[in-house]
């Protein structure tokens, strides 16, 4: 085999003219090519690496000013640098790679069957450097520089040949090559001067990225791998710009995962409740589009994170938004976020295609209309009425002597799902005369998600009480929130609720319209000042008044 050394020599492999040169060539079509630390080799023309034979070792710096040509039998390695540039000549012409510059496999490949770049810098003076052909057409080991010149570059994975009209597909399923970063370090530190945003809406600026695929190197132990990926920036108004997604491992075995933006791929399933409730019937992939992702074993496994920052700005306004897999819910449950801007679900396995959804509405296991707690003889009937039940498990009554620490006492069934109205009651013999109990309601779905029922008081002293001092009870007291008032009346009334501080201004006032037995009012003091405060309740019809004290922690 010939071998050629080039040292700390400054080699010139062209005629040096003012006009595109792409006849001044270097050729390799079975030499063993070393490039020694320090030295440097510019090509004004193209490069052609060809050959089982062919070795081309770089350890300084290999520039070129044409175009990158190679088949699948030549072996690249070193830790040099080889920059794409056309500042000198072919000026305003576009620069591509073509052939096999890449790691034919997966990791396990790396060095063996290896045509890679260990450094890659990118300086063409229109801003791309293209990829022609199909497959793993460029990979680098090391790191790529996405603006070693003056205009900041991105790279397209689409072949356009060498002149003619540029046309672009419009999703990432049509782009034939990819992109690797064969270095499996984590983070964007190999990806070097490319632009990221992580407030989305940036897809007339975008630079610096992978236009259609690309492909990473996981480590086996995990970590955060950013993918810079999306379609032909577009201007305001269409989801086409770059389309940032990061992947957090825990311990894996995917190895390599490619990926790529499709633009309006419906990720639609059937309404259902997750986020804590909310039904889920709004879907980003028809306004947006999904991530496309793969592992190059098809069979890896392993649980991670996705992060996303979409570069759109035509999302609707929702309240909660969260990452599908393979159109449905998946990952962790009620892993959900406010905006799709940054928004993250953990607990995934496998991979696929990811999009977002969203919705508006809480919808609560029960649709309750009342809440009730009167003191019987020697008992306390405890009774709630709901009008509808969605996927629900069971009631769970809770019971508290303050009003603050609540403790389970029963479960109830419930019907599951209905509706047509629905009533529950239990007796609570395990009461004391002179005592006032609260009570709540735990209603759970079969999801295990619950919600809590309004409490209610009663306590068995009311008995025989018209309305007075003992019939009133505020709860809890003190307060740092809201308080409750519990009032019993022994007949229907209309009762005048004022609130004081010390020095004798209202504060807030009320009109209670009150049935026969107990009944249980919300007293907003949340916002009040610290202090205490005299809660008047007046009889209109027979001025009647009695006064209870309130302190707000």
């Amino acid at each position: 085999m010939l071998k050629i050394i080039y040292s700390l020599v400054f080699l010139v492999v062209f005629q040096l003219s003012s006009f595109a040169q792409h006849s001044n060539e270097f050729f390799n079509d079975g030499a063993l090519v070393h490039i020694e630390a320090g030295a440097e080799v510019h090509v004004w023309g193209d490069v052609h690496i060809e050959g089982a034979s062919a070795v081309l070792e770089n350890n300084g710096l290999l520039k070129t000013q044409g175009n990158s040509y190679s088949d699948n039998l030549f072996q690249q390695s070193g830790i040099g640098t080889y920059r794409i540039e056309n500042s000198d000549v072919n000026t305003g012409e576009r620069q591509f790679v073509s052939g096999s510059y890449a790691v034919r496999g997966g990791t396990a490949q790396i060095g063996v069957n290896d045509g890679s770049f260990f450094a890659l810098e990118l300086a063409n003076d229109q801003g791309i450097v293209y990829l022609n052909g199909s497959g793993n057409i460029c990979d680098v080991r090391g790191s790529v520089n996405f603006s070693a010149g003056v205009i900041q570059n991105r790279i397209i994975t689409h072949d356009v040949g060498i002149t003619g009209a540029l046309a672009y597909p419009g999703n990432g399923a049509a782009y034939d090559a990819i992109f690797g970063l064969m270095n499996s370090a984590t983070g964007l530190g190999n990806l070097s001067n490319n632009t990221v945003s992580l407030n989305g809406n940036m897809s007339a600026t975008d630079a610096g990225y992978v236009q259609g695929k690309m492909r990473r190197s996981i480590s086996p132990a995990g970590g955060s791998y950013p993918f810079v990926l999306g379609l032909e920036p577009a201007g305001f108004g269409v989801q086409r710009g770059m389309q940032y997604m990061r992947i957090n491992f825990t311990a894996n075995s995917y190895d390599v995962v490619t990926g790529y933006f499709q633009t309006g791929l419906d990720n639609s399933f059937a309404a259902a409740l997750e986020c804590s409730g909310y039904l889920i019937d709004y879907w980003g992939g028809t306004d947006h589009g999904q991530w496309i992702m793969n592992d190059i074993t098809g069979a890896g496994s392993g649980t991670y994170e996705v992060q996303v920052w979409p570069q759109d700005d035509n999302f609707p306004a929702k309240s909660v938004w969260m990452v599908t897999k393979d159109n449905a819910i998946d990952g962790t449950a009620d892993d959900c976020g406010p905006s799709p801007v940054g928004l993250d679900r953990n607990g995934f396995d496998g991979f696929s295609q990811f999009g977002l959804a969203a919705a508006d509405v809480n919808v609560l296991p029960i649709e309750l209309l009342n809440i009730t707690a009167q003191g019987i003889e020697d008992h306390i009937d405890v009774i709630w009425n709901v009008a509808s039940e969605l996927d629900l498990s069971h009631y769970e009554l809770e019971r508290s002597e303050d009003g603050i620490a609540f403790e389970y006492i029963e479960s109830l069934d419930a019907v599951g799902t209905t509706t047509i109205l629905q009533t529950y009651s239990y007796s609570d013999f395990d009461v004391r005369f002179f005592q006032d109990y609260y009570y709540r309601v735990k209603s759970v779905d079969i999801d295990g998600e619950f919600d809590y029922t309004p409490v209610v008081a009663a306590s068995l002293s009311t008995q025989g009480l018209e309305f007075g001092e003992g019939s009133i009870n505020i709860y809890p007291n003190p307060t740092i929130n809201d308080a409750f008032v519990s009032i019993y009346s022994d007949l229907e009334r209309e009762i005048q609720m004022t609130a004081y501080n010390t020095i004798g201004q209202r504060i807030q006032q009320r009109e209670l319209d009150l049935e026969n037995g107990n009944t249980v009012i919300q007293l907003q003091s949340n916002n009040w000042a610290d202090g205490m405060y005299y809660i008047e309740f007046k009889d209109v019809n027979t001025n009647q008044i009695i006064t209870k004290r309130l302190i707000k922690q």
